[in-house]
């Protein structure tokens, strides 16, 4: 009962992180994390010469309920190269809206975004194996985490120990969902053959402390700052 009190007292409050985005130890991008109860934004910026070559910068902003962490609203403004998409998908009363477009839901559906905030909100006790319902841009999917105990993190000079977490995606329906195209970000981190690793801060603020995943090919580390 005082985890959980700990956990919900830390939800409440608002924090915001630095995280540096590697490929091979090379920088790739610089990542903006502001979280506080309900809400969660996301920025990510390419740096040095990438910045030149793919230009992205994209911001990500999701407002969840703060019960069961479903899907009130998802945002995105993406600027990549010549890309860019500013969608807005909300939910409510059963239904996802994009547009004119609608899917069904229920109201306790997750996102990847929401998901994150889960994972930093709630003991692992009451994450590990579960699956959750999972919206994709309007793609229906199934998420879970699986708690492969703990580790510890050195970042600087300090010495983190963090609950370490595998993120496991399936599809379970193949119609498309609202949007045509989009982002290289939301297009591999849903790859269902992909491998989502993520560190969190055990004790303190249960911060993000790193995250691995494969995209493209490529393995991508996101490290905080």
């Amino acid at each position: 009962m005082q985890k959980i009190f700990c956990y919900t007292l830390f939800s409440a409050l608002a924090f915001g992180q630095v995280y540096s985005a590697n490929v091979y130890g090379f920088s790739l991008a610089d990542i903006q994390l502001e979280t506080k109860s309900g809400f969660l934004k996301l920025n990510y910026k390419t740096n040095g010469i990438i910045d030149f070559i793919w230009p992205t910068n994209n911001t990500y902003i999701t407002k969840y309920d703060t019960t069961h962490y479903g899907l009130i609203s998802f945002q995105k403004n993406i600027k990549q190269g010549t890309f860019t998409q500013k969608p807005l998908f909300e939910l409510n009363d059963g239904l996802l809206k994009h547009k004119k477009e609608f899917r069904p839901r229920l109201d306790s559906t997750q996102t990847l975004f929401t998901m994150l905030a889960m994972i930093m909100n709630r003991p692992y006790e009451l994450l590990d194996t579960q699956w959750f319902e999972v919206d994709h841009e309007g793609k229906s999917m199934l998420g879970r985490f699986l708690w492969s105990g703990t580790e510890e993190i050195k970042i600087g000079t300090k010495n983190i120990i963090c609950n370490h977490f595998r993120l496991d995606l399936k599809g379970i329906d193949e119609t498309g969902g609202f949007l045509t195209d989009t982002d290289r970000l939301m297009k591999y981190v849903s790859s269902p053959d992909g491998v989502r690793q993520i560190w969190v801060e055990q004790n303190g603020n249960h911060r993000i402390i790193r995250v691995e995943m494969n995209a493209n090919g490529f393995p991508f580390e996101i490290l905080i700052q």
